[in-house]
């Protein structure tokens, strides 16, 4: 009995070793999902800078800090509880190891990414981002991928060679320079070509401070763009999509452009030509999502559409439309959210009429119309 106690313990001892030693995901890691018999699903997805990626059906999934075995018991997991899958087999490997990593942003020339070279300090990523003449050192803010916040009095260093205000940087660090207390220079961070301060001669309304800063990015949410003033407790949010006019800024002012959400899919299956991921817009509709996935199959069963949408209960909202009456103009066109699931059902065998071709064409110059005149 003793024998197989002690067996027991080094198995234990081997097999906490052996978690402890499996790699870990880390933000920028690319990792190759597998469903087994869903190739809809099964694909290469990268984590982001908040360590999750999004899924189709189950949504967003948090990945760093976590082994690819344990990321595939949660995918199943989810998998079979949304009832999707009655006994999902699915397999996580780590496809691609992103490179170290550390952000530089605020008062800088050079704001962004840069490669983690090995033994830098705070003092080497500021080097690269070029701090402005206006950026204040004394208060230069840490934030590490763990959570861990630090404010540095990096003049400590610069001026009496203080190591303790010169820390090691990890992969995944987040440094941010602030403007010196009334500065006389507008901030423009995130989202835009060319991140940094510009002078409030220059950039003394919201829509100059951006052309000054390069434009924003493809990828900038522009309906949520806020100003931070420092006499104000709470930021000014705009819509740059819906302004009217332009909003005048006053030195000091931080205006920053956020990244919109990773990019989101709906899933478009059965009668279609192209079953599978379709990107997701914003306001995306029915049709356009069935157009975007190659079109109605000539059988398919466009009076039975079904749109399959998750809720916050794990369960699944089921909406049925009639496609027909869509592009008669008979009702309106549904519109979508992202992780949606579309089912276009197809008879297993349907005997064609001669009739069918003719309405199959209507069809499809009816939903090209609907999607001209937007």
């Amino acid at each position: 009995m003793r024998r197989w106690v002690g067996l027991l313990i080094l198995w234990l001892a081997l097999w906490c070793v052996w978690a402890q030693d499996a790699p870990r995901v880390a933000p920028g890691d690319s990792l190759r999902v597998t469903v087994e018999g869903d190739e809809s699903l099964s694909r290469v997805y990268v984590v982001d800078a908040t360590g999750a990626f999004r899924m189709p059906l189950i949504g967003l999934v948090q990945a760093s800090g976590r082994t690819p075995d344990e990321l595939a018991a949660e995918i199943a997991k989810r998998l079979r509880d949304g009832g999707f899958y009655r006994d999902p087999k699915v397999t996580v490997e780590i496809a691609q190891r992103a490179e170290p990593r550390v952000t530089v942003q605020g008062a800088v020339r050079r704001g962004g990414e840069f490669n983690l070279q090995q033994g830098w300090r705070l003092s080497d990523a500021l080097r690269e981002a070029q701090p402005t003449d206006v950026a204040d050192l004394s208060a230069v803010r840490l934030e590490r991928f763990s959570g861990e916040r630090l404010t540095i009095n990096h003049l400590k260093f610069v001026q009496d060679g203080d190591e303790s205000a010169n820390p090691p940087l990890q992969a995944g660090d987040r440094i941010f320079v602030p403007l010196r207390a009334g500065g006389r220079n507008v901030l423009v961070l995130g989202a835009v070509r060319s991140p940094g301060a510009y002078e409030h001669s220059e950039a003394g309304t919201l829509i100059a401070a951006l052309g000054k800063a390069g434009g924003t990015l493809p990828e900038a949410d522009t309906t949520r763009i806020q100003i931070r003033r420092p006499d104000r407790a709470e930021p000014i949010t705009v819509n740059l999509n819906t302004l009217q006019g332009d909003v005048p800024l006053q030195p000091g002012d931080q205006v920053n452009v956020p990244f919109r959400a990773a990019r989101q899919f709906i899933v478009v299956r059965g009668g279609v030509n192209r079953s599978g991921l379709v990107n997701y817009a914003e306001n995306m509709t029915l049709t356009q999502a069935i157009e975007a996935a190659g079109g109605p199959k000539p059988n398919a069963i466009l009076e039975r559409v079904v749109i399959l949408r998750p809720n916050e209960r794990g369960r699944q909202q089921r909406i049925v439309v009639n496609l027909l009456e869509v592009a008669k103009g008979a009702r309106a066109d549904e519109t979508l959210q992202p992780g949606d699931t579309v089912e276009v059902p197809e008879p297993a065998q349907r005997r064609v009429s001669a009739e069918e071709p003719l309405r199959i064409l209507w069809l499809l110059l009816s939903i090209y119309f609907l999607i001209t005149r937007r």
